[in-house]
């Protein structure tokens, strides 16, 4: 069976070195039993509650500063929770197609991979290709490979937290405003998403001391 394969060819081939390739590896990897119910080893009670919200938005009230659970007896449910981003995607693409709790679950995967590939693109920029391939090609594998398809904020947040790195430090080094802007976008969502988050932002301190970096972008 293996006679005829050319391990060498395989060994230097392209695509293996393409950190897009791992990232989409691992997605479609994912995308097995994507169906099933939030009812898992851990985190079901979480997921359930970010289903529960979802769902509310959709079939009760739309308005995203009013999220609503259904475990408050007579009460109307709405409760405080961290900004409902992911919940209110799940009900936005509900709308559209009808809702299926499982689109938390596509939604997360989909951008936590976005947030690995811009994971991959902020170690490059400040070391370099190397580093930044295996660093990710670690990432795809780690803890991230099962909260990444989860129906709770947790790598949905943090995915939003490394992009905003990412444009803020193309900001310092190339002073475009239109990146400063999208940092901003993505740090708030991130932040908002799940609080801490925003501890991502402590990597600001080392462009903070560099000498490279006009004063006025800092």
């Amino acid at each position: 069976m293996f006679e005829n394969m050319d391990f060498k060819a395989l060994k230097n081939a392209r695509w293996l070195k393409d950190i897009r390739f791992w990232i989409a590896f691992t997605l479609v990897l994912r995308l097995y039993g994507i169906t099933n119910p939030p009812i898992e080893i851990s985190h079901n009670w979480r997921q359930t509650t970010v289903t529960m919200a979802a769902r509310n938005f959709h079939e009760t009230d739309n308005r995203i500063l009013y999220p609503r659970v259904d475990i408050a007896g007579e009460k109307t449910g709405i409760t405080g929770m961290e900004f409902p981003s992911l919940n209110y995607s799940i009900a936005i693409v509900s709308n559209l197609f009808g809702y299926q709790h499982w689109y938390g679950r596509l939604i997360n995967l989909f951008i936590t991979c976005l947030g690995m590939y811009f994971f991959y693109l902020l170690i490059k920029q400040q070391f370099n290709e190397s580093l930044a391939f295996y660093a990710t090609l670690i990432l795809c594998f780690s803890i991230w490979y099962t909260f990444g398809r989860k129906i709770m904020p947790d790598t949905f947040s943090m995915s939003f937290g490394i992009m905003s790195l990412y444009f803020g430090m193309n900001y310092l080094q190339k002073g475009q405003f239109q990146t400063l802007f999208f940092s901003c976008i993505f740090l708030l969502i991130g932040t908002l998403s799940k609080l801490p988050t925003v501890y991502l932002m402590v990597f600001y301190s080392l462009p903070f001391f560099s000498k490279q970096i006009e004063f006025k972008r800092k």
